[in-house]
């Protein structure tokens, strides 16, 4: 997958009515930009979890983490096996950006 690309169908539910589809197109146009930006954030911060990025990147948490989900996907990411506690005291992972992530930073 190019970071580039987005699959829309991935954005909507199966039967999904005709809002949703139309709402998924919309949000598409911006997915790419928010994933680059979502990764170029992770590598100057030199890891992080979701609410981390997403602080420093001043995005929505509810942008953030489906932007990581795709980017693990693409291998640019990885899990680094720590976690780190949220504001609610909750766990989360703490992200990495793979060689391959650092090369298509550098390249951008």
């Amino acid at each position: 997958m190019n970071i580039n690309s987005v699959n829309v169908k991935k954005m909507h539910h199966r039967n999904a009515g005709d809002t949703e589809v139309a709402a998924a197109h919309q949000v598409s146009k911006r997915v790419a930009g928010k994933r680059l930006q979502t990764l170029q954030t992770l590598f100057t911060l030199k890891g992080g979890t979701g609410e981390q990025v997403a602080l420093a990147a001043k995005m929505p948490i509810t942008s953030t983490r489906p932007r990581l989900t795709e980017l693990l996907e693409m291998g640019l990411i990885e899990d680094t096996g720590r976690r780190a506690k949220n504001e609610y005291q909750n766990n989360e992972i703490v992200w990495a950006v793979t060689a391959k992530g650092e090369q298509y930073v550098h390249q951008v």
